[in-house]
């Protein structure tokens, strides 16, 4: 069951996969476009030379190349994924696969599989009421540390101020 959920999981990112990426060539196209354009323009306060020239060519150049790379990749990638998953899958020697389909496996839940699922899930829910206990027990634990740093802090506060007291007390003694 597993085995089947995953290849259509990865079937399905893989036809998603091409129209994506020619998505982020395209949005790397028009920033590097936009942020040159806007660098040379700020730069250029005396007026246009050779260089801001040339410079707004190479901008135009790498714009237009990476827009015709993102529609190469749009175009052929789909192609491409699927070549290489019916590929993968005919390695795997699933021939119903190879077909750009999902193997017809067994997707049922036998009866014979519930006390399997019924004995992890058991097994996930005793682990997790573990972990709650210890996070209850740690919980406490803080808590009760707060309250010791809180008490010492103050026990803390008090010697620093009976201090404070006693030395203002023979300063003033002092110059009586």
């Amino acid at each position: 069951m597993e085995k089947v959920q995953g290849y259509t999981r990865k079937k399905t990112i893989m036809e998603q996969y091409p129209s994506r990426q020619a998505l982020v060539y395209s949005g790397a196209a028009f920033l590097i476009l936009v942020t040159g354009l806007r660098t040379v323009l700020s730069v250029a306060e005396e007026g246009f030379g050779v260089v801001e020239i040339v410079t707004i060519a190479a901008l135009t150049v790498e714009f237009a190349l990476l827009l015709l790379y993102a529609l190469t990749i749009y175009q052929a990638g789909v192609e491409t994924f699927k070549i290489t998953l019916e590929e993968e899958a005919a390695e795997q020697g699933a021939p119903e696969a190879a077909m750009g389909e999902a193997p017809k496996g067994d997707f049922t839940v036998r009866s014979g599989d519930v006390p399997e699922i019924a004995a992890e899930i058991n097994k996930f829910a005793s682990q997790a009421s573990l972990l709650i206990d210890k996070l209850v027990t740690n919980s406490e634990q803080s808590a009760n540390l707060n309250k010791h740093l809180q008490e010492l802090a103050d026990e803390q506060i008090n010697i620093r101020v009976r201090n404070e007291i006693q030395r203002l007390l023979s300063a003033n003694m002092a110059s009586k």
